[in-house]
């Protein structure tokens, strides 16, 4: 793989790790937007979703089965986007805050795609 390419894969891989060690050390907030959601277990599922972030993200990051690394942070991210990004729930500031992060996380899933598309 390229330098650029190598470069791209660790920036991507870097918010999940980020995300993924901070909801591990303060996981209570992500628990209560689950528990709203009615997700059985929600502090399981938390760090379960934390885990896949931390543990995939570092896989890509050093290159190492990206595809599956890709295609695990790909599929943790359609339920964090939707529980944690409600837009359509909201009104106002919050409405507009809400969707920039939903579409942030939809141009995420799409570079992951690219990614794990990649041979």
């Amino acid at each position: 793989m390229s330098v650029t390419g190598a470069i791209g894969r660790a920036l991507l891989a870097s918010i999940f790790i980020k995300n993924g060690l901070d909801h591990l050390q303060n996981p209570e907030p992500i628990v209560r937007a689950t528990r709203g959601a009615e997700i059985p277990q929600p502090e399981l599922a938390v760090k379960a979703n934390s885990a896949v972030m931390v543990g995939a993200g570092t896989l890509l990051a050093l290159g190492l089965a990206p595809r599956a690394a890709s295609a695990a942070l790909a599929i943790s991210l359609v339920p964090t986007t939707v529980i944690g990004h409600p837009f359509w729930d909201r009104e106002g500031r919050e409405r507009q805050q809400q969707q920039n992060q939903f579409l942030k996380n939809l141009a995420l899933f799409g570079a992951l795609l690219a990614v794990g598309s990649r041979r």
